[in-house]
């Protein structure tokens, strides 16, 4: 008989990856009527605090888990994570961030507390599933060793969020921050530099190149640990601590890039696939966007801080995730279709896979829409009406931050721009979706090994 690979299950990621797209878009959508919110600095009512923990731990944060999934065994040489985890993390995961999201739009702060406990659990055994693979690494690479910072920063921000949550009277605009901070800085930032030092010249096949994690992630997080300490100091007008934290990272970043340019000119073969040109756009992006966040930390310039952040997320994260799965799907589908079968060698090239047009497309109207957002937040005219006192706010104040919201008693009008660009995020998401897709039905069904 011959040879046929040994794997009988489609891997665990992809269920990840996929079912994480799917529960982003509702938090896209919304954002057509968010967008009008965070114009004028109200990030915390319901329905943003609803949208925003819907996409960042409905969507992103099930494609951090799925990642690192398979990351960890095929990266660093080291055991298969157990495939139960699937059968009872995921739903687990899914039911607590939607119990959080109706906890935010109803600001029922108890169900927001009891979800984010049980996503704390979830998470908890999560990882000790994957540092039991993580321990027994062949691989102990610089990028090994560095991933403890962003999996301990993400612990801390859920802790902090739970905080909150249970006892939203003793929230202060510095408890607020670092929440941010681990959340934004430190775990996804953390995240994307570090993982970059091994996927990118991993996909870009790139051997020989000179450059230093060591370096980098020791300027970059140490700016971030001097910005949490900064936010719990008395507040001044500049100090020569907010000087420290601004040139860590700054340097920090500039080391980063200059890595990734010693990867690319090092790569082996000269032609560049597509959905890594999706992925250096999406990392420049992510550069630029925490350079704009230290300039307006250098200008006390808090006004203008949600243009930046939205650039980051919208503009970087979530782009750079969907260029990547470009990437992985393929492969793992080719290794539970293919790998060590008969039919390999009419087997699709894994660069093949994912149509490229539908892709594109999708990639392209997607950036649409975070053009179109950026425009509107930044340019849009401030027309603004008045609405009733206290309406949206009381989850705001009773998170800490509503008094700018109560005081101004105004908000933006929605326009047909910040729709539109919703719709583009919905629908560039969706038909990469439907990309991806299609990858797990080349081939047709996975022959059955055991016959004869």
């Amino acid at each position: 008989m011959a040879e046929t690979s040994t794997k009988k299950h489609l891997s665990v990621t992809v269920y990840y990856l996929l079912i994480a797209m799917g529960m982003g878009w509702p938090a896209l959508i919304a954002t057509g009527r968010l967008l009008s919110l965070w114009k004028t600095g109200n990030t915390l009512s319901p329905l943003s605090l609803a949208a925003i923990h819907t996409l960042v731990l409905g969507s992103m944060m099930t494609i951090a888990f799925g990642v690192l999934y398979q990351i960890v065994p095929i990266a660093f040489q080291a055991p298969p994570v157990a495939r139960h985890v699937l059968y009872w993390h995921l739903p687990i995961h899914l039911l607590s961030v939607i119990l959080m999201v109706i906890g935010f739009l109803h600001s029922r702060f108890l169900w927001v507390g009891i979800g984010g406990s049980m996503l704390l659990i979830a998470a908890g055994v999560y990882f000790a599933f994957v540092l039991q693979s993580y321990r027994k690494a062949r691989n102990k690479t610089p990028v090994h060793r560095s991933l403890t910072i962003p999996f301990v920063s993400l612990l801390l921000v859920i802790l902090v969020g739970i905080f909150q949550a249970f006892v939203p009277q003793d929230v202060t605009q510095s408890v607020v921050m670092t929440h941010v901070l681990l959340g934004g800085l430190a775990f996804w930032g953390g995240l994307v530099l570090v993982l970059s030092y091994k996927l990118f010249p991993m996909f870009i096949i790139s051997h020989g190149y000179k450059a230093s994690l060591v370096r980098t992630a020791s300027l970059y997080f140490s700016g971030v640990a001097l910005w949490l300490v900064k936010e719990w100091l008395p507040s001044q007008a500049w100090t020569p601590l907010d000087m420290a934290v601004t040139i860590l990272i700054l340097y920090g970043l500039i080391s980063f890039v200059v890595d990734m340019i010693a990867v690319v000119r090092a790569r082996k073969r000269q032609r560049i696939v597509l959905p890594l040109y999706d992925a250096m756009v999406a990392t420049a992006t992510i550069v630029i966007a925490q350079v704009w966040i230290l300039a307006l930390l250098w200008l006390h310039d808090t006004t203008s801080i949600v243009y930046a952040v939205y650039l980051f997320a919208f503009g970087g994260l979530i782009p750079l995730m969907f260029a990547y799965m470009q990437k992985i799907v393929p492969f793992l589908w080719f290794e539970y279709r293919f790998s060590k079968r008969p039919e390999r060698k009419t087997a699709p090239l894994i660069d093949d896979m994912v149509p490229k047009r539908p892709a594109q497309t999708g990639f392209i109207i997607y950036y649409i829409g975070v053009l179109l957002g950026l425009t509107y937040l930044i340019f849009a005219p401030s027309r603004v009406r008045p609405h009733a006192a206290g309406a949206g706010s009381s989850a705001a104040a009773g998170a800490g931050a509503g008094s700018a919201v109560s005081t101004a008693g105004l908000t933006m009008t929605p326009t047909y721009l910040s729709w539109l660009s919703a719709v583009c995020l919905t629908i560039g998401s969706f038909v990469l979706f439907l990309a991806l897709q299609h990858v797990l039905t080349i081939g047709g069904k996975r022959p059955n090994d055991d016959a004869a």
